[in-house]
């Protein structure tokens, strides 16, 4: 026969999300934060029940297996600092990313991913509606950890910095105007990120050195920069799984 315990998702609130006190007050119960979170996560293709998790990557040579080993003990002693996976397309980056975020989810820290161009586009898209502007931004700036995937995607092609009249492109005023805000106030405030970018150390200084040292600064030895050609590991992984 079933309890009547086991007809809620949550039994603590029996899906209410709210919990009263000992002081004969209510507050909001823990599954309340934790599905806003996985809604946020799946607003941009993320569904947390079935991102692969750090034992499916698969390391395809040395680099790859001490990349694997760091973010698994980074999860394991997690204290807060923030990680940069850098360098190389294709080497599985998003994948420890998400997996990381995903184990520390789990641990019940408020992981927050922001996909950099889906996100840039929004807040460029929002810039006249301040109210939601600032509802947007404010999920960054007050996650727990905040992950950036694909940090200037739209600069970076086969390794290298885009060109414009032969010299390396630089960001934007707009660029700036909206992810300086986000990664001064998280250093400013020493709330962790993990940063995931076809960059490399040298091509975040030449887009901009301030910005550079905001995300480098704060990871200390959790920088993992993938060198080598483009490899397509999601291909590859792919193919391994058939």
């Amino acid at each position: 026969m079933t309890s009547p315990a086991s007809e809620y998702k949550c039994t603590n609130c029996k899906d209410t999300s709210w919990i009263l006190t000992a002081e004969g007050t209510y507050r909001r119960c823990d599954c309340f934060s934790k599905d806003l979170l996985k809604r946020l996560w799946s607003n941009f293709g993320m569904d947390l029940d079935k991102v692969k998790k750090l034992n499916k990557y698969k390391p395809y040579d040395e680099q790859t297996t001490k990349a694997k080993e760091k973010a698994i003990e980074y999860v394991k002693n997690y204290k807060g600092e923030s990680m940069a996976l850098l360098g190389q397309p294709g080497a599985g980056k998003t994948h420890i990313a998400v997996a990381i975020g995903a184990a520390l989810l789990n641990k019940n820290i408020r992981v927050v991913y922001m996909p950099y161009l889906e996100v840039m586009q929004q807040l460029k898209a929002n810039t006249n509606d301040e109210e939601y502007y600032n509802k947007i931004v404010s999920r960054y700036l007050k996650a727990d950890l905040l992950i950036i995937d694909d940090l200037f995607k739209d600069k970076v092609k086969n390794g290298q910095l885009l060109k414009v009249n032969g010299y390396p492109v630089a960001l934007t005023e707009a660029d700036m105007k909206h992810i300086y805000r986000i990664l001064n106030q998280r250093y400013n405030n020493q709330l962790p990120i993990i940063v995931s970018s076809e960059c490399t150390p040298e091509m975040l200084v030449n887009l901009d050195e301030a910005l550079a040292r905001r995300i480098i600064e704060p990871c200390g030895n959790n920088i993992i920069v993938f060198e080598g050609k483009e490899h397509n590991y999601s291909m590859k992984n792919y193919n391994h799984e058939k």
